[in-house]
């Protein structure tokens, strides 16, 4: 139970009333004097019992027993009308508490009941009627309902605001923590797409670095077996050998580099940068990159293997095709990225996939893309394309 300061001024004034009911007559009988204890104290423990049941489906009981205490002034008290201004401040309780149409209802026509019958009592006991009196507190009743129902739907609006700003208050703690989560998972597969890249170089550099350091070994063989029945032939292996090594070595310091650049992530577009910028310092390869849309859109896995795609183009321009010069482009768009690798070196008429171009052709069908390799006169072209919505494959088929 608790007590407002518009329950506190509610039972002020109605004790106030009914009090000066009682000193409103100069000589009152004991029968008034005794009605007006009766009264004070019927709206006393009425108006508890109200803040106790007021969320029971009985609180109008209260309400009537109000009506029947107020009706009681009248026949005690015939020449006043005060039990106008009663009313008005029950009326403001009945609209406070309640928005049911039946009982506001069934409360309204029983005033108008009693409020006529107490006009008839007035007017036959004591000989007088004034109906300007009359429409005055009626028209403070009206007064007071209106405001009752006004404050009704403030502490309403006010309780909704408070289970909305709680509901809003959880839904952000909600989504802060699926935030949080959902950082979590993308720093997860951020790093275990990273730990696959890491494990993808890996071997290729015992795939590809392997393979020619198995053929140098066989060529030392070689070039130590002529070296006293044929100089010239043992010189050539020699040469062939240290080519060798030095394509060894070169793609064992590209692949430690990207291994390097994976434990320092930074963004697609730098990353690109940066290994163009490598190999023009280390072969002379003048390069030029653009971009078109949003890079930020391609996700982390894609990034990845499209920067293998455009190592592993490059490098195939200086060590196959001689090539001075290379561009690449990538275009974003909503649906698609794509990329070309195009270098001014020796084509050829045939192409035959090797290891490297197999190895690009599988990155991509990972992710449901696509790749043309085309050669002509004027060089190679390596296009790739990965959806970004929809992945497709086609097995068999003409």
């Amino acid at each position: 139970m608790k007590l407002t300061f518009l329950s506190i001024l509610r039972l002020v004034m109605l004790t106030m009333i009914s009090y000066i009911y009682y000193s409103s007559v100069e000589a009152p009988t004991n029968a008034q004097m005794i009605y007006v204890i009766i009264g004070i104290t019927g709206f006393i423990l009425n108006h508890f019992l109200l803040l106790y049941i007021r969320k029971h489906t009985y609180y109008p009981l209260p309400l009537a027993f109000d009506f029947i205490l107020i009706t009681g002034f009248v026949f005690f008290y015939p020449a006043s009308s005060l039990y106008l201004i009663l009313f008005g401040v029950s009326t403001v309780t009945l609209f406070l508490f309640t928005e049911n149409r039946r009982i506001l209802w069934a409360f309204s026509i029983a005033f108008f009941i009693i409020w006529a019958g107490s006009m008839y009592y007035i007017y036959k006991v004591t000989g007088t009627f004034s109906l300007m009196e009359n429409l005055i507190n009626f028209s403070l009743i009206v007064f007071e309902a209106v405001v009752g129902r006004l404050i009704y739907r403030l502490f309403h609006a006010r309780a909704k605001i408070e289970t909305q700003y709680g509901e809003l208050q959880e839904t952000h703690t909600a989504l802060t923590s699926a935030h949080e989560q959902l950082h979590h998972y993308s720093k997860q597969v951020e790093e275990l797409t990273l730990i696959r890249e890491r494990n993808r170089i890996s071997g290729e550099i015992h795939d590809t670095v392997g393979h020619k350091m198995t053929a140098l070994l066989v060529q030392l063989q070689v070039a130590k077996e002529l070296m006293e029945s044929r100089p010239d032939m043992s010189k050539q292996k020699i040469q062939l050998c240290e080519d060798l090594a030095r394509e060894s070595l070169q793609e064992i310091r590209l692949s430690v580099r990207t291994l390097k650049d994976h434990d320092q992530p930074k963004s697609f577009v730098t990353t690109i940068r940066k290994m163009l910028e490598d190999y023009q310092k280390m072969t002379g390869l003048v390069s030029g990159f653009t971009v078109k849309g949003d890079v930020m859109a391609i996700p982390i896995s894609v990034q990845l293997d499209l920067t293998r795609v455009i190592q592993e183009s490059i490098t195939n321009a200086v060590r196959h095709g001689q090539a001075k010069e290379c561009s690449v482009i990538l275009e974003v768009s909503e649906s698609i990225v794509e990329i070309s690798i195009k270098d001014d070196g020796k084509g050829s008429g045939e192409i035959h996939p090797g290891f490297g171009l197999k190895h690009m052709r599988d990155r991509i069908h990972e992710h449901g893309g696509n790749t043309v390799f085309e050669s002509t006169k004027e060089g190679f072209l390596v296009k790739a394309a990965v959806p970004l919505i929809e992945m497709k494959w086609q097995m068999g088929g003409s």
